[in-house]
């Protein structure tokens, strides 16, 4: 040791010394940054990102070497073969490259062996620039010194690209010290190990102090030119790619439309803030469903509801304040998650959430009003992770939704047994659908002139082994959730034509076509094979079908329900008045029977308003040829009002309740007459 300090001290010029240091420095922060570049490139571009580094490590290698050769004091005549010279800066470069390559190599094993391989190709420079270096006198080599050089500069620059492999500045500076280290290392215990005897033959032919300086500080400056564009270039495409990095990740963790952040985001903000320790004791989860956003599409077009729903994105935005967080997580459907260490801060927030749908949502073509059905799971009390606390939100918000309700519904562990009661239910139903486990029941259809019976409508029923009579308005809509409604859409149809052709009558059956069901492209199919099997005629079977169930895919369903009625099927306008577009779909297609909704019905004994609706149903009927049936007639005076008004028919309790069997067609012309009856005792 002593003796490389010696040699630093006493035989260099402390200036250019100083000046060799400096290009080391700088060229081995420039090699570390130019390493990043390799690490972060892939393909053709890694391959040059590799010459770069190899060419801007050699070069700050070989130009340290070369300043500090013109810094030693020999104490004879120097020269220098520019070849051999050139040539040691060639072998700096070769060997560099093939070294960066397998320290950048995926398996980090091969780092420390490719940062040898770099200090190889310093020593062997070192010692391929010294024979370059002519002295006048004889040069005797140490080979321990020789061999301690070629060593500490293979163990540091490995070390040094081991260290720097990594993404933390400390890392990446200390790689860069290593590396400097290195060089300096190699080059004055290299140059201790060299021992001349002064012959001074030829005086003459030295390079003066003065050249050897001129030179020292021309090529310090060149390579310090060269190495700081190196390390500019690395550093402009480092942003570059980190902006990009940046822009790809924010798009990749919001929501194209609303530039909310998407499902991947909340999750992710969720997680770190159950993870991080110590600030606001508490958490909630919020989630969100919005209410009547679905008539906005169906009526409007979805570009309407993406600009619903970005008006909506951008009020949630101005809402939010800090240690709040809200989400798009799809659809129409929001999550949120607030921190808060009282109770009345996350009172404030909800109030807030139901505050942005107060005003309604005005646009040049359209205006809407809309709702949400918000769920809240807290932390810690209801979950500690997110798919739990998640999980619970979003259970909390369909109790909501089935409650109608506008007002936050927070989370119930009873909450967890409905679930699970449902899903133990959708399996059953699977099952029971799989073995056709139903039966139908009939409600007679009858004429308000006559008496007479004109059809019936086929209901489903599901007789649980277990929980009994399950009922429709229960297992008909988790059909439709569980993918289940068209085969027991078609079940029905198979069995209420087997049972219709064996009525001792003629009587007309109804079935009802789910809106699932309507764009099935096997439906004409199970129609038509269901009327060849059963020997049932076409004329006796009707098909009713709501004005939502046109609505979904209006072009698809009309060719759909032409078909049907080419091939001699009646078809029905189920629950009119209740839909979006009623009239135009009286205009676009010839219906044989309009039903109006019960709930018309239900008001008519005591409200002028339906009574007028529906005589106006019953006026527009009897203009386009269509007769209409009056549903969920329950008393006389409904039925006696229903006769007046001109409704040809009618269906509900008050003539007969929904039956396995048949009605007596007497039982309901006594009904029907009773409203006569009791009609002409009001007149006398």
């Amino acid at each position: 040791m002593m003796e490389v300090a010696n040699c630093i001290v006493r035989e260099h010029d402390p200036r250019l010394v100083a000046l060799a240091v400096l290009v080391c420095i700088v060229g081995s922060a420039a090699t570390v940054q130019l390493f990043g570049r390799i690490l972060a490139a892939r393909g053709r571009s890694r391959a040059g990102w590799i010459i770069l580094s190899a060419v801007g490590t050699g070069t700050m290698v070989w130009c340290t070497h070369f300043v500090a050769m013109m810094g030693f004091e020999a104490g004879v005549p120097v020269t220098l073969d520019p070849f051999v010279t050139l040539g040691s800066l060639g072998i700096a470069i070769l060997l560099a490259a093939p070294g960066l390559r397998l320290a950048a190599a995926k398996r980090r094993k091969w780092t420390a062996w490719g940062g040898a391989i770099v200090g190889i190709g310093i020593s062997a420079m070192h010692y391929t620039g010294m024979v370059a270096y002519r002295v006048d006198g004889l040069v005797e080599w140490r080979w321990g010194y020789v061999v301690a050089s070629v060593v500490l500069s293979s163990a540091l620059s490995a070390a040094a690209f081991w260290t720097c492999r990594s993404h933390q500045r400390a890392r990446q500076i200390g790689g860069a010290l290593l590396l400097g280290v290195g060089v300096a290392a190699l080059h004055f215990t290299g140059m201790a190990a060299m021992k001349i005897d002064v012959l001074t033959l030829h005086p003459e032919q030295g390079l003066s102090d003065a050249t050897m300086n001129a030179l020292a500080i021309l090529t310090a400056c060149a390579s310090l030119l060269f190495i700081g564009c190196a390390a500019v270039c690395a550093l402009i495409d480092g942003e570059t790619q980190g902006e990009a990095y940046q822009r790809m990740r924010r798009m990749a963790l919001h929501d194209g439309l609303t530039d909310l952040p998407n499902r991947l985001c909340f999750h992710e903000a969720l997680t770190s803030r159950l993870e991080r320790k110590g600030g606001t004791p508490f958490l909630a989860v919020v989630m969100l469903d919005l209410c009547r956003f679905k008539s906005v599409n169906d009526t409007y077009g979805h570009q309407a509801g993406d600009q619903l729903l970005v008006a909506l994105a951008a009020r949630m935005q101005s809402a939010v304040t800090g240690g709040e967080c809200i989400a798009r997580l799809g659809g129409d459907e929001f999550g949120a998650v607030i921190s808060y260490t009282e109770p009345a801060e996350l009172d404030g927030f909800l109030a807030r959430l139901a505050g942005l749908f107060a005003d309604p949502f005005t646009f040049e073509r359209f205006s809407a009003s809309i709702g949400a059905n918000i769920g809240v799971a807290l932390a810690p009390c209801d979950g500690h992770d997110a798919d739990t606390l998640l999980a619970r939100a979003d259970l909390a918000m369909y109790r909501a939704k089935g409650e109608h309700s506008d007002t936050p519904c927070f989370y119930d562990p009873a909450m967890d047994d409905a679930v699970r009661n449902r899903r133990d239910l959708a399996n059953d139903l699977r099952g029971a659908v799989a073995q056709g486990a139903f039966e139908l029941h009939y409600q007679v259809q009858a004429s308000t002139t006559t008496g007479a019976i004109t059809g019936y409508e086929a209901l489903a029923r599901w007789r649980h082994p277990e929980r009994g009579m399950v009922p429709p308005g229960l297992f008909i809509p988790l059909a439709e959730e569980i993918g289940e409604i068209i085969p027991l859409s078609n079940w029905i149809i198979r069995q209420a034509c087997f049972e219709a052709a064996l009525w001792p009558n003629r009587h007309v059956v109804s079935v009802n076509l789910s809106p699932l069901h309507l764009s099935d492209p096997g439906l004409v199919e199970t129609v038509r094979q269901a009327l060849a099997q059963t020997g049932l005629p076409p004329g006796r079977l009707m098909l009713e079908l709501t004005e939502s169930a046109i609505i979904r895919d209006r072009a698809y369903a009309l060719d759909q329900l032409r078909t049907l009625k080419a091939m001699g099927i009646s078809l029905a306008l189920d629950d009119f008045g209740v839909g979006y577009s009623s009239l135009d779909v009286l205009r676009a297609f010839s219906f044989d029977r309009i039903k109006l909704d019960g709930s018309f019905v239900a008001e008519i004994e005591h409200d002028e308003h339906a009574v007028a609706i529906l005589r106006s149903v019953v006026t527009l009927g009897s203009t386009l040829h269509i007769p209409v049936l009056a549903e969920g007639v329950e008393e006389l005076a409904q039925l006696r009002i229903a006769k007046r008004e001109g409704c040809s028919s009618i269906q509900g309790y008050l003539i007969g309740r929904p039956a396995r069997e048949l009605v007596n067609p007497q039982m309901v012309r006594a009904a029907i007459n009773r409203a006569g009856t009791v009609k002409n005792s009001l007149v006398a």
